[in-house]
């Protein structure tokens, strides 16, 4: 089939792979339709188009505060490539996806979009506009979690709706742990940004009493909060390292270079966890995982981890304990959570399930 994949993100050449995979071995003819640059943790990319499919950049105004685009050419775009379906990887509140899914419309085309939305909320009557055409005139949707997959079909779709991560990875990517707890003691590892909603101080919250264990924290954040989670940390006497911003590149070694991984994510009254992606990388690091029971933490960890009470350090701080004092659960949950990416969560498998919903429509 002819595919017209819009998406922002997939400006990045690792998040083409699943498009390359859908070429490669399901024989789709993939264009990509992206914006000409956006920013992706502060940085300005610009398209990768060296990869096996076609590319197209659209004619687009950004707003680089709120991180939104319009298109100017959404209609030429689809009435040039004629699709056989438009996949819109963009949230339905937005006007890039009304555009498309609008234009496929017009010229007869199917369409479908994704969505991470997990909390049933209101918009404004202009997304609200937006959201409500999306759903009623898309054939398909692909839900980052099985919230977003249940709000939908209480709103009424009908159509096929597939729980697909937006992206996967490569198992080769990662370094399977090779160290063992030491004179060092039990490492945790969080990686991710430093804001309040990621449950930061529940974390060092739950080190009180654990003398064995050191915690690793890799990300970043407002100067003035990421102030605040130092002091904090200071004050609790716990071993706490901070290793600042990780590229990707980075992320294998660190994982590697610990015991276990916290997720510990807190659900505000905007937000809650929608999927968690350093849990998969986690896992294809072969090392043991601790989530938080906020938004798709669960779901994602299934039977390979931990999950501890959101917002208890004492939750966590027993979840720690089991995990750095009984080797044979450590060896078990590792190895459920090494197997589950496999099965679950590579590039391969998002690919085939993608193909799968192409099929349904």
């Amino acid at each position: 089939m002819k595919i017209l994949f819009v998406s922002h993100s997939s400006i990045l050449k690792y998040h083409q792979q699943k498009l390359d995979i859908l070429a490669a071995v399901y024989g789709h003819n993939i264009c990509l339709c992206t914006p000409p640059y956006w920013f992706e943790n502060g940085i300005k990319f610009a398209p990768y188009t060296g990869g096996s499919i076609n590319y197209v950049t659209g004619n687009v105004y950004i707003f680089k505060k709120r991180m939104f685009q319009i298109y100017l050419n959404a209609c030429d775009i689809v009435r040039k490539f004629n699709p056989d379906i438009v996949h819109v990887e963009e949230e339905p509140f937005t006007m890039a996806a009304w555009q498309f899914i609008k234009a496929a419309k017009k010229f007869g085309k199917k369409s479908l979009f994704f969505t991470w939305e997990n909390l049933s909320r209101s918009y404004n009557p202009m997304f609200t506009y937006f959201n409500n055409y999306c759903i009623k005139n898309s054939g398909g949707i692909i839900a980052g979690n099985e919230e977003a997959k249940n709000i939908f079909k209480s709103r009424g779709f009908s159509g096929p709706i597939e729980v697909i991560p937006q992206y996967g990875l490569n198992m080769e990517d990662f370094i399977i742990r090779k160290r063992k707890s030491g004179p060092s003691g039990f490492i945790l590892g969080y990686v991710g940004r430093i804001t309040p909603e990621k449950g930061i101080e529940t974390l060092i919250d739950s080190l009180k009493g654990l003398d064995n264990v050191k915690l690793m924290i890799a990300g970043s954040g407002n100067s003035e909060y990421t102030a605040k989670i130092k002091e904090r940390a200071s004050m609790t006497g716990a071993k706490i390292e901070f290793s600042g911003f990780l590229g990707r590149d980075k992320i294998a070694s660190f994982l590697a270079s610990i015991d276990a991984l916290v997720l510990p994510s807190l659900t505000t009254p905007r937000w809650k966890e929608q999927f968690g992606r350093v849990l998969i990388e986690a896992f294809a690091s072969k090392i043991a995982v601790i989530g938080s029971s906020s938004g798709e933490i669960p779901n994602v960890i299934g039977g390979g981890g931990l999950i501890f009470k959101e917002g208890s350090p004492e939750s966590l701080r027993e979840c720690i304990r089991k995990i750095s004092s009984d080797s044979v659960l450590y060896d078990e949950l590792a190895e459920k959570g090494f197997e589950r990416v496999k099965t679950n969560y590579t590039n391969d498998i998002i690919a085939g399930k993608i193909n799968g919903l192409y099929g349904k429509m």
